[in-house]
């Protein structure tokens, strides 16, 4: 009786680790998969990752959070991780319920997660203030049907700003994001940022029907060289080769003469723009829409599997520096929804990515199986590897 006691105490150990082994909270480093594994949930839970966020806490350590989606997702939660080796190792802090498309920030010594609370998608925050252990309960700044992603937060002349999306209910009979309307917020560094009133918006902008796309989306804050704020965003067009523009005047309201198109190195998918004073550039993560991957027909936003580093002066005139990551598997790998920040002369970089595990291919691109972090070092004077320079465009 006493072996049989030991072996249902063996097997037990066994199903508790496969358990944790298909949960995402695993943090192993899987041979296949390219970079340090954060999390890993195989397809057949039915539970894919999404919105990887990350920041550098006034500590030193790393703070990220991902999100779940899929078709075996009954509620909207987050994870958070933290890492106190420089992504070396993560250990898991905290499941946050009903909170989704959100993005990590630092104020001083506290940490906000900005995004919308799951059950009704009003825009929303909440506030930690001891490095991501705990959190405050939903503060609601704006009821409405809210849509967004970890796009950049910026600090400016002591000011904060975030872009976001103002989605509404959506017509399912008209073209994909063709209602979606962007907007940037903002609020004084020294305010509550709990409290909606410390909150100011700028109009909300409808992609115009004479750009290229169904509409636009996951809209970037940016700070222009003119010192104005610019709204970056995804548009949902074939090519992958332009991005929505809009400048927005300091009283909130935006300059419809500056509506436009601007050329962009992967603009179909998420990405996150941000300034570079030591450079003096713009620099992205995006993914790169490969011609040589390109059958007739595909559109860019389903193109994941190629991830590039490109840089800008001025947010018109982009060029490639780098192939980061790259699969000709298109169908199931993808690269995607990266959230960076710089650190000295490198950039650390959390993505969302399909990719080959234990169990077999992820279930397609889009549906991420894997959360993992890596690191681009010395990004300015990064250059693409010599196996990867088959991807770059002729």
């Amino acid at each position: 009786m006493e072996g049989f006691c030991i072996m249902k105490k063996v097997l037990a150990l066994f199903f508790l680790l496969v358990a944790f082994n298909v949960n995402a909270q695993n943090t192993g480093t899987y041979k296949k998969v390219p970079g340090v594994a954060v999390a890993h949930s195989p397809k057949s839970t039915g539970k894919y990752l999404g919105t990887p966020s990350i920041v550098i806490l006034s500590n030193g350590d790393y703070l990220m959070s991902f999100d779940f989606f899929g078709p075996k997702c009954t509620s909207d939660i987050v994870h958070v991780y933290k890492s106190s080796d420089k992504g070396i190792t993560w250990q898991f802090l905290t499941e946050l319920e009903d909170t989704f498309w959100a993005g990590l920030f630092v104020v001083k010594n506290d940490v906000y997660l900005l995004g919308v609370r799951g059950s009704d998608r009003n825009l929303s925050i909440r506030k930690s203030s001891d490095y991501g252990k705990t959190w405050t309960p939903h503060s609601i700044l704006k009821e409405g049907r809210f849509h967004g992603s970890s796009t950049p937060v910026i600090f400016h002349k002591g000011k904060i700003y975030k872009g976001y999306d103002h989605l509404g209910f959506e017509d399912k009979k008209k073209p994909w994001m063709s209602e979606n309307k962007s907007f940037v917020m903002w609020v004084d560094e020294n305010a509550d940022l709990l409290k909606p009133e410390s909150w100011k918006y700028s109009e909300e902008i409808v992609k115009p029907k004479d750009m290229d796309g169904t509409g636009w989306l996951e809209t970037n804050a940016v700070l222009g060289r003119d010192g104005l704020i610019k709204g970056i965003t995804r548009v949902a067009n074939e090519s992958g080769y332009i991005a929505g523009y809009y400048s927005v005047n300091k009283d909130g309201s935006v300059d419809k003469s500056s509506i436009k198109a601007i050329p962009f190195l992967g603009g179909a998918t998420k990405f996150n723009v941000m300034w570079d004073a030591k450079t003096k550039k713009y620099w992205a993560l995006t993914n790169y829409p490969s011609e040589i991957l390109r059958k007739p027909k595909m559109r860019a936003g389903g193109m994941r599997s190629v991830l590039a580093l490109v840089s800008s002066p001025d947010l018109e005139k982009w060029r490639l520096n780098k192939i980061i990551l790259a699969s000709d598997n298109v169908k199931y790998h993808g690269f995607q929804y990266v959230d960076w920040q710089f650190e000295g002369k490198d950039i650390i970089v959390m993505d969302r990515v399909s990719f080959t595990d234990e169990f077999g291919e992820a279930d397609n691109a889009h549906n991420s199986n894997y959360i993992i972090f890596h690191r681009i070092r010395d990004y300015a004077k990064s250059k693409t590897d010599k196996e990867l320079k088959k991807y770059i465009n002729k």
